[in-house]
């Protein structure tokens, strides 16, 4: 047998073969080896994500901030423009925990706990906050904000007196 037939016997025994074994399988798992060792190995000096959080954190964490809140109707419309003494906060924030574990001789229940006011039981969604004037404003809509005044070109339905 010369060389050239040699060759194409074994490049045919070669493809045939490889038919016996499951490559599907065996390159599924060489690739997740190869990914969760690519994934060890990234590190993040910086990451924007988190930066963006810790800056949201750091400016609305400092109770003499002054802010600016548009509320707006279902339409996307205007319905007041104010300066805010704070930031907005949802209603749904709360100081104390929402439940409690409660221990009794027969066993444990998990209980919900009454709401800062003392009450239970839940709210509509909503935000609130005081403007600048310390008028207390709650919203049960949607609304921009931001730590810098807005320029409105649609006047608002509502005109905060001062």
């Amino acid at each position: 047998m010369n060389t050239g037939t040699k060759l194409f016997i074994g490049a045919v025994l070669s493809v045939s073969l490889t038919g016996c074994f499951d490559d599907n399988a065996s390159n599924k798992d060489v690739q997740a080896q190869k990914a969760a060792a690519a994934a060890q190995q990234i590190q993040f000096s910086e990451n924007a994500e988190i930066e963006n959080i810790k800056r949201r954190l750091e400016l609305t964490a400092n109770p003499g901030l002054n802010g600016f809140v548009i509320l707006l109707n279902q339409m996307g419309q205007p319905v007041m423009y104010t300066g805010v003494k704070g930031k907005v906060t949802s209603g749904g924030k709360k100081l104390t925990p929402t439940q409690e574990l409660k221990c009794h001789s027969s066993g444990c229940n998990v209980m919900t706990s009454a709401s800062d006011e003392g009450t239970h039981g839940s709210s509509g969604e909503y935000i609130f906050f005081w403007t600048q004037n310390d008028q207390y404003i709650q919203w049960n809509g949607g609304y921009l904000y931001s730590d810098k005044p807005f320029r409105l070109t649609q006047d608002p339905l509502v005109v905060n007196i001062k």
